[in-house]
């Protein structure tokens, strides 16, 4: 039976353990739940608990001492925010469970492993250790020299912080290499790395477990799968313990080949009549499903047989909580429970992060604070569960950072075929090949999110990084079927796609694969492509117009035909992905879907032609890229120079936008 306050399960990030009822100091995400009951209190259902973006909330119940209050502590993701200011894992505080404040500035894991990227963190799980009598942080970063998302492990004495990784290697990481921690060794296959970990403690047994997603769908490997590996009295892997699997995604209707974010929360079933009761364990895994960075996303649920499964997926007809009034795309749950008055048992409640109303993605200024649900079983404990009813409004959370933050001043970089990079306006340089012999010529470049680097890409597909764009690998080395034209990053800048004539799509870094052209046999080159705005999909444009969408990159059309100087060579999509231009090499410009009719060459009589397109931020605009340098402006998009008149020593390819 869990003591009041006992984080029963987590999601993605979180997951308190409740290492044993000795440790009276602190309850965490992955202890039993307690018969359901009327409760003593209930969550402020379904407002923002506090303003601001706290995804993948993970909460930790520590009890106070000598009768006085317990205190609750949520950790969330990193915010987003300049490099000087970014927090790695955010902190958010509540002495009833119910009524949060968020620490603005706190960090409780200030410095990540020596093994990961700073800067991107997220979905921790914190749980109390009662073999060490410290505090244990699961995180997931980014492994600095591989580029796969790892899960790490960190300690405190208090628990807020500041947690210490002080291993030179991730704690779990399924890309293909055995892992090494605090002596663990486990064999644990090649699924891109891993993610979301959540310790659970089998209130069954006192045995720790940590559950995560394994990355596969950022390498195009088809559907994701949810792991289970037995955890020492240390909070450690037990040693040469291969993982198990628990889920895999199968719902075609709604989970899109993804399923992540576990939480493991188990309930007590209790039969008979005293002093002759027998009392059974039931196991539920929580997990969100589909895109992150849409509406379709979603929170769904399995029954399993235990931590080390085998899970039963019981959301075949859909998410247990989809997209409400008030918030979309709802995932990374984590369930605790409230302090227990009297002799009313603990009201349970599941934590979830969710878009704020109808805005859905960071680009457009939208944020995911904590909602809170109250949650409970059917039948004694062991039915299906049941979310309370939606109640929206209130205060709205709100993003400060975003619509009074000065706008990143515009500019652009041309790029020429040996791989020499010209900047205008706010492009800085970072470098280039200008002076290398490559072996293929540079066919075009793409910037960082942030637009303090880029790579430049050759027809061979080797890849050239500069400034902050990490390699994350290349075609250089292999024997292509046709050359690479083109490259598009991601939307965090973890990885990118190649673009080959033939519509051969090769994936690198985070970038999942969604498809190709590339076994279709076209009968005209790709020339073109574009990622979607949420970085979900993209299309690609063969010479005659040819438009294909992957991913949720939708189609909205194309043109009948681009014979001779109508060659297509540019695609930009609009910023909301519901639209797209394409520029041809005569200098015609033509619009589908959303995208605006902002003008063309076509008529002029143009020195070279046009090889390239790139949109303003906002879409109200775009330039067009001629190979002798030339530069032409449409909409907003503003002249700052080009290199049109100066003399080359190779032609223009390309042009990226800031």
């Amino acid at each position: 039976m869990s003591p009041p306050g006992i984080d029963t399960n987590r999601r993605r990030p979180p997951l308190a353990v409740l290492r044993s009822l000795l440790a009276a100091c602190v309850v965490l995400g992955a202890a039993a739940v307690l018969s359901a009951g009327a409760p003593a209190a209930s969550a402020d259902n379904w407002s923002p608990v506090h303003p601001g973006d706290f995804p993948d909330p993970s909460i930790l119940y520590v009890p106070g001492s000598l009768g006085s209050p317990g205190t609750y502590y949520g950790f969330a993701t990193q915010n987003f925010a300049a490099p000087s200011q970014t927090i790695n894992i955010q902190v958010s505080t509540s002495t009833d469970g119910v009524n949060w404040t968020q620490l603005n500035g706190v960090d409780a894991l200030p410095r990540l492993g020596s093994w990961a990227k700073e800067g991107e963190t997220w979905a921790p799980s914190v749980v109390y250790n009662a073999q060490d009598t410290d505090y244990v942080m699961y995180y997931t970063a980014t492994e600095a020299w591989s580029g796969d998302q790892c899960i790490g492990m960190a300690t405190s004495l208090t628990p807020m912080g500041p947690y210490t990784d002080t291993s030179g290697s991730p704690a779990v990481c399924q890309d293909g290499s055995d892992f090494n921690n605090a002596g663990t060794l486990v064999d644990n296959g090649n699924y891109g790395g891993s993610i979301d970990p959540d310790v659970f403690m089998d209130p069954a047994t006192g045995d720790a477990s940590l559950i995560w997603k394994a990355d596969s769908n950022h390498l195009g490997a088809g559907a994701t799968t949810i792991w289970s590996v037995p955890l020492t009295s240390d909070l450690v892997p037990v040693a040469n313990t291969t993982p198990v699997p628990l889920l895999t995604a199968s719902q075609t209707n709604w989970q899109s080949g993804i399923v992540e974010g576990p939480d493991m929360v188990a309930t007590q079933t209790t039969t008979g009549t005293p002093p002759h009761t027998t009392t059974t364990d039931n196991y539920y895994l929580f997990y969100a499903g589909s895109d992150e960075g849409a509406s379709t996303y979603g929170l769904g649920w399995a029954t399993c047989s235990g931590p080390s499964g085998p899970c039963s997926d019981q959301s075949t007809s859909g998410p247990l909580l989809a997209s409400e009034p008030g918030m979309s795309g709802p995932g990374g749950p984590d369930v605790y429970s409230l302090p227990a008055v009297g002799s009313s048992p603990p009201q349970l409640v599941m934590a979830f992060a969710a878009w704020q109303g109808t805005t859905v993605g960071y680009l457009s200024c939208g944020i995911r604070p904590m909602y809170l649900a109250d949650l409970s079983f059917g039948g004694n404990d062991n039915g299906p569960p049941t979310l309370s009813a939606n109640d929206p409004g209130e205060s709205p959370a709100s993003n400060p950072s975003c619509p009074g933050r000065p706008a990143l001043p515009p500019g652009y970089w041309q790029v020429a075929a040996d791989g020499g990079v010209f900047t205008f306006g706010s492009a800085g340089f970072y470098g280039s090949t200008g002076s290398i012999r490559l072996n293929k010529p540079v066919v075009g470049m793409a910037p960082t999110p942030d637009r303090r680097g880029y790579w430049l890409v050759a027809s061979d597909g080797g890849v050239f990084a500069y400034g902050d764009a990490w390699f994350y690998g290349s075609t250089g080395s292999m024997i292509l079927n046709k050359p690479i034209i083109g490259m598009i990053p991601t939307i965090n800048g973890q990885g990118y796609w190649l673009i080959a004539s033939d519509g051969g799509v090769f994936a690198f870094g985070n970038a999942p694969f969604y498809g190709s052209a590339g076994g279709d046999g076209l009968a005209y080159p790709v020339t073109g492509a574009a990622p979607s705005f949420l970085g979900g999909g993209y299309w690609l444009v063969d010479a005659n117009g040819q438009v294909f969408n992957y991913g949720n990159a939708p189609f909205e059309g194309q043109p009948v035909f681009a014979p001779g100087g109508y060659r297509i060579t540019g695609l930009a999509g609009t910023r909301d992905s519901s639209g797209y231009w394409l520029a041809s090499a005569n200098g015609n410009v033509a619009d589908f879907g959303d995208a605006a009719p902002y003008g063309s060459m076509i008529g002029t009589n143009l020195n070279a032609p046009i090889v390239g397109m790139a949109a303003t931020h906002d879409g109200a605009g775009y330039w067009l890229q001629g190979s002798d340098g030339g530069i032409f402006t449409f909409g907003d998009a503003p002249f700052f120079g080009s290199m049109g008149g100066h003399r080359l020593n190779a032609p223009m390819v390309g042009i990226a936008a800031v």
